[in-house]
Order: structure tokens, then C-alpha cells, then sequence
């Protein structure tokens, strides 16, 4: 099992952070910016996180000076997936009071999201609205992403269950109904023998738990019906009390309110060979950090409970079970940022050796019981299934190794990060295409891909063809810049590339011409000699060789062939379109 910690292998620039960003699942969730040493910059949530993130990125300064300094600043981010915008909300708050980190705003009175709390121990429990989750008898619900959304919710449950609002002193002196019973807005248990008083609390508390599907579909019917007879503002008011019912729910999954358990939540995913682990880690009942971790070469054959087993063993019974929320090893950890352990572990499934696991690790070990329960281990998996696909994004990529070989064969500048290979396809200057291929670290990005129809170039001329391509990419000033461009050539389709890039002002963009390996054309020799791919650089007489098997050669003839393939494909299709209706 191999801790996947996110830290930086190479020093990203804005435009690499940007397709990175781009590349985020589109799911709400908190966003973890950082610097080189892993310190927690910044944390933020979005309803839509690859376009909150991205907006970081975006080429130019930032209006903000302060976001402007930020961004100097990131060199990766974390994303942690939620099941709702509200959860991101909560999970964001929780985040930064832990962390603390120094790009954020935080209040100085520390103010904790509301919960709404019923004593359930008393004879005519009330539900109330309330800031602080102690350790006593009642039953806390929340927290609610406002104190507007929390009293809402009050005053719907009250109103739809008749419970009393009263309070205690109150309702101890009350001789007489209040003007609510007459409205029909309580039962009045401070004077009437309400027999179904705690039928009527114990509904509202099955709402509180997320078991509102009932209330909800009643109040579907009312605001329908009402819409039917045209009272329009009796349905406006269905609608909103649907909308906060709703909040009640939805809130549930990031947190366990009142609760106060210390526990970890395991998602697993698996893909052939490979499996990635995810653990939540919620302490006193809020969702504080994410862990992920990846097993390598595990057989298919084997059993999930097997698996989990192996999990649980590894990671419980290491050093990197004190891993720190951030995921830095712990000599990274400050003392203060230590978490207690779990008193409890919440699985998808049993494991193997249920009984010896507990009573090794000292925790409680179970599956779900709960509908929070449930909707924590969907979060889990969903945060799992996400971390696979990164993982599997990189590992079809040529790797740092092949880039920093380009960069030294090339005498570039800065890593090519980002690589865009151009190529031109056509039958003497018929149905002319060209293609646009992007490599990201390595990688190829095929969401980048781009394939454009010539449309200003009559005849078989490739110069004029590269030329306007590439005049049509580059005056697109939105997308981010490369930084290497290389054209399938010699020195006569790199010299228009380089005019190109000149003449539209493009700054700090590399560009070489890749020429195939050419073959001697000796017919009375024995053997068939030819040369090694070549590549042009600008101001350089002699092109520079590029031997075969170094991770230079594969990476670069990789950007090339792909290039090459993409063009010749679209340009079957587009001949294969005018044959058919010239037929």
C-alpha cells in the first residue's frame, strides 16, 4: 500500500494549474491550495469545482492583489468531493478553523454553525435553536449552513407538527391556550392532554434524521393542489417549506450532529489490478480531512473483504496512521495538528477476521447502520472513484523523467508541461486538415485535441496551411499557452511556425520542427541506411538527433504520431464526406 500524499514534482505554472483545474470532476466539494512544502494556503468550496478552481488560473492578473499574491503562491491543490453544496459549506468552515490557513478570512469570535436540539427526556419536548452541542441528553441536529436556514426549518416543523414554542417558564404557567391553538399552529399540552404529543415529536425527529420522503411528498400534493385552484401564493409557500425540508437532509451527510464520535469512514474502488482506498476522517462528529491511499499489482481474484482486511492491517498497525490531515509524513506534523484516533471504523462491508481486527486495532469495526452512515461511505467512494482516475491519468503519461529529457535535449527554458504538436493532412492540396494534439506532464489530454478545416489556402501549399492553423490558434488568447509547439518538419515549416509565433506577439513559447528519419537512397548498397528522427531548432544550422529508446525520442514521437494520426483520420472522414455526396 503506497500513501498517495500529494506533493508537487515540479514546479507548476499557472497554465499547467489551469488544465489541472479543468480536469476536476464536475461534483461541489472544498478546494485545498498549497505551496511547495505542502502548507495549506487557502481553502475554499464550489458548487462546481473544476469552474471555481480554474478561475484562479485564468491568464492575467487578478483584480485582488491578495489573489493575485495567492496564486503566485500555489504549486498544486487538493479537492475533496461532497455529495452537496451544503456539505462543501460545512466541510469548508470546519477546514478552516483546523488549518488556519493564512489566505483565509476568519472571524475572531470563532461563531459555530447552528444545530436545532431537542430534550427528548422531558414530558413535552420543544424543538430550540442553538450554537453549542454539549455533552447531555438531547438530541442535536444540524449544523445548517445558516442561521436562517436553521430557523426556517424550526418554524416549518413547528408549524407542521403543532409542536409548542413556548418556553419553559412559560409553559409551566400557562392557564389558558395561546392564540396558537386557536390558529390551529399547536396542540396546546400546556393545558389539553396531548396524547399525541411525542407521535408528533418523534415525526419531527425522523425528519431531522433525513427520513423525509413522507413529509415531502405531502407537501408535493399540497402545493400541486393549490396550483390547480391558482392560489399561486399558498404554492409559493409549499414550495419553500419543500426547499427547507430538503436542507435538513442534505446537511446530514458531512457531518453526524451531536453525535461527537471519533471515527474513520473507508471507500474502496477497484480497476483490474489496481485498487485505491479513501479514509474520512471525522472527529467529535465533523468531517475534518480525506486520506487516500493506493495498493499496487492486487490480484482481481480477490475477495473485498480480503482487501479491507489488508487495508485496515496496514495503515492501523504503521507509522502513517498518525498521518496528519494534510497528508504529510509525521515529522511534517505539528504537534498541535494531531487528531485522537478513531474509537470506531466504518466500513462498505465486513472484512475478513472481523473479531481479530477490533481486537488488534482497539476500535469498534462495522458497516452502515444509519442513512448517515450510508451517505458518509457514498462520499467516501465518490472522493475513491475520483482519486482513481487521477491516478490513472498520470500513469498513462511518459512521466517527469521523459520531460525533463526534452528539456535538456531541446535547451529549454522551463519543463514543457504543456506540449501542442501541429500536423497537416492532404491529397495535393484536397480536402485540407490539420489537427492539434496536447500532452499535459506527459500525458496525452485528448479534451484539448482540435481539428480545423482549411479555409483560406487553395492548392498543396503546407507553409501557408501551418500558417493560418496556427495564426487561428494563437490569436485565441483565452486558452493557456504552451510551452513547446512542435510542427511535423524541417527547418521550412519551423521557420513559418517561429515567423508566426513573432508575428502574433506570443512570448515565452518554445517551437521545433520534428522531421521523420530519412533513408539513404543508395540502390547498389547492401544495406539500407537511414538516419534518426531529427529535430530543428530556430537559429541553429544543423538539426539536433534524436536517438532511439531515450525517453526524449519516445515522448516526442509519441506528441508527433499522435498528431499525425489524428490529422489523417479527420482527413478520411472529410473525403469520405465529399465522395458521398458527389456521388
Amino acid at each position: 500500500m503506497e500513501n498517495q500524499a500529494s506533493k508537487p514534482l515540479i514546479r507548476n505554472s499557472r497554465a499547467v494549474l489551469l488544465e489541472q483545474a479543468r480536469a476536476v470532476r464536475s461534483s461541489p466539494g472544498v478546494y485545498l491550495m498549497k505551496n511547495e512544502k505542502g502548507e495549506i494556503l487557502y481553502v475554499g468550496k464550489a458548487k462546481v469545482l473544476p469552474n471555481r478552481v480554474s478561475s484562479y488560473f485564468q491568464a492575467g492578473p487578478h483584480e485582488n492583489p491578495r489573489t493575485e499574491m495567492l496564486v503566485g503562491r500555489i504549486q498544486y491543490f487538493d479537492v475533496i468531493l461532497t455529495e452537496t453544496e451544503a456539505e462543501a459549506l460545512i466541510l469548508e468552515a470546519t477546514l478552516i478553523k483546523k488549518h488556519k490557513p493564512k489566505f483565509n478570512v476568519r472571524l475572531k469570535d470563532d461563531k459555530a454553525y447552528p444545530y436545532l436540539k431537542i430534550q427528548l427526556n422531558e414530558p413535552y419536548p420543544r424543538i430550540v435553536w442553538t450554537r453549542r452541542v454539549l455533552r447531555d441528553e438531547a438530541r442535536y441536529f444540524g449544523p445548517f449552513p445558516s442561521a436562517w436556514a436553521a430557523r426556517q426549518v424550526m418554524e416549518l416543523l413547528n408549524e407542521t407538527f403543532r409542536l409548542r414554542t413556548c418556553s419553559e417558564n412559560t409553559f409551566r404557567h400557562r392557564s389558558r391556550p395561546c392564540i396558537l391553538f386557536q390558529m390551529g399552529k399547536c396542540t396546546a399540552p400546556c393545558v389539553h392532554d396531548a396524547q399525541d404529543y411525542h407521535e408528533q415529536v418523534e415525526a419531527a425527529v425522523r425528519v431531522l434524521e433525513g427520513k423525509s420522503d413522507q413529509l415531502i411528498a405531502e407537501l408535493t400534493r399540497g402545493m400541486q393542489a393549490a396550483a390547480e385552484r391558482e392560489e399561486f401564493e399558498i404554492a409559493a409557500e409549499y414550495r419553500d417549506q419543500i426547499r427547507n425540508v430538503s436542507i435538513v437532509t442534505e446537511t446530514q451527510g458531512a457531518v453526524e450532529a451531536g453525535a461527537q464520535r471519533d471515527r474513520d469512514v473507508i471507500g474502496i474502488v477497484r480497476k483490474d489490478m489496481e485498487a485505491h482506498g479513501t479514509l474520512l476522517r471525522i472527529r467529535g462528529g465533523r468531517l475534518i480531512s480525506i486520506q487516500h491511499y493506493h495498493f499496487q499489482n492486487t490480484d482481481p481474484s480477490m475477495p473485498d473483504a480480503e482487501l479491507l482486511f489488508d487495508f485496515l492491517a496496514q495503515h492501523y498497525l504503521s507509522p502513517s496512521a498518525t498521518t496528519a490531515a494534510t497528508g504529510q509524513p509525521e515529522e511534517h506534523v505539528r504537534k498541535e495538528e494531531r487528531d485522537p484516533p478513531a474509537s470506531e471504523v466504518l466500513l462498505p462491508q465486513a472484512p475478513d477476521d472481523h473479531d481479530l481486527l477490533e481486537r488488534v486495532l482497539g476500535v469498534h469495526v462495522r458497516t452502515a447502520e444509519t442513512l448517515i452512515d450510508e451517505q458518509l461511505l457514498n462520499v467516501a467512494r465518490a472522493n475513491a472513484e475520483y482519486a482513481m482516475e487521477q491516478s490513472q491519468k498520470k500513469t498513462q503519461g511518459h512521466g517527469v523523467q521523459a520531460l525533463e529529457a526534452v528539456q535538456e535535449k531541446l535547451h529549454l527554458q522551463n519543463l514543457p508541461c504543456r506540449i501542442e504538436c501541429y500536423d497537416i493532412s492532404n491529397i495535393q492540396g484536397e480536402d485540407a486538415v490539420a489537427s492539434r494534439v496536447v500532452f499535459i506532464n506527459g500525458a496525452p489530454d485528448k479534451t484539448l485535441y482540435r481539428r480545423y478545416k482549411i479555409k483560406t489556402v487553395k492548392g498543396a501549399n503546407d507553409f501557408a496551411m501551418m500558417k493560418e492553423i496556427l495564426g487561428r490558434r494563437f490569436s485565441h488568447a483565452e486558452e493557456a499557452l504552451p510551452d513547446l509547439v512542435v510542427v511535423d518538419g524541417g527547418k521550412g515549416q519551423l521557420s513559418q511556425a517561429v515567423a508566426i509565433l513573432d508575428e502574433l506577439q506570443v512570448q515565452g513559447v518554445a517551437a521545433v520542427g520534428l522531421a521523420k528519419a530519412r533513408t539513404e537512397s543508395d540502390f547498389k548498397a547492401t544495406e539500407v541506411k537511414s538516419s534518426h528522427e531529427r529535430i530543428f531548432i530556430p537559429n541553429r544550422k544543423n538539426p539536433i538527433p534524436l536517438l532511439p529508446h531515450t525517453d526524449a525520442y519516445k515522448l516526442l514521437v509519441h506528441v508527433r504520431d499522435e498528431a499525425h494520426r489524428f490529422a489523417v483520420s479527420y482527413h478520411r472522414v472529410v473525403r469520405s464526406k465529399r465522395t458521398f455526396k458527389s456521388g
